[in-house]
């Protein structure tokens, strides 16, 4: 073989071997967080934000994966439960799923972005009553 193809197939299998270890170091995140959240509905009066994420971090920066969360409004009583998908990037995400709303007793579609230690977010139940709010969790940026 002449130097030339020798110098492309070592070129290809250095180059395959780098993208398979860089995929390799995608990586699973699984952790519960905790939280304080305003709505527009409840005023200054925070409830208690307790949640499950699980994502995959990919060699990317790609962030994938269901974020599922409890609140407890401190008059109120429980507040809402969410299931949510999630997609972004390490330091941001964009979640969209739905839930139920314990005061409205009504199903929600719920959106919102969640990034380092803040969330913001947006309810509308079938009812057509729609909701916002801001939360501080301690959900910070993924790793790689």
């Amino acid at each position: 073989m002449s130097r030339t193809i020798k110098g492309l197939i070592t070129a290809t299998v250095a180059a395959a071997s780098l993208l398979v270890s860089t995929a390799s170091t995608a990586q699973n995140d699984n952790h519960v967080y905790a939280g304080l959240g305003w709505t527009v509905k409840h005023g200054w009066i925070p409830s208690v934000i307790a949640g499950v994420r699980s994502v995959d971090v990919d060699g990317i920066s790609d962030v994938t994966g269901v974020d599922l969360s409890l609140s407890y409004h401190f008059i109120d009583g429980f507040d809402k439960f969410l299931l949510k998908s999630v997609r972004g990037e390490i330091d941001w995400q964009a979640e969209l799923g739905g839930g139920y709303d314990f005061q409205a007793q009504s199903l929600l579609i719920t959106g919102g972005v969640q990034g380092r230690l803040v969330n913001f977010s947006m309810d509308i139940s079938l009812d057509g009553d729609i909701d916002g709010g801001l939360a501080i969790n301690s959900i910070d940026k993924y790793d790689l």
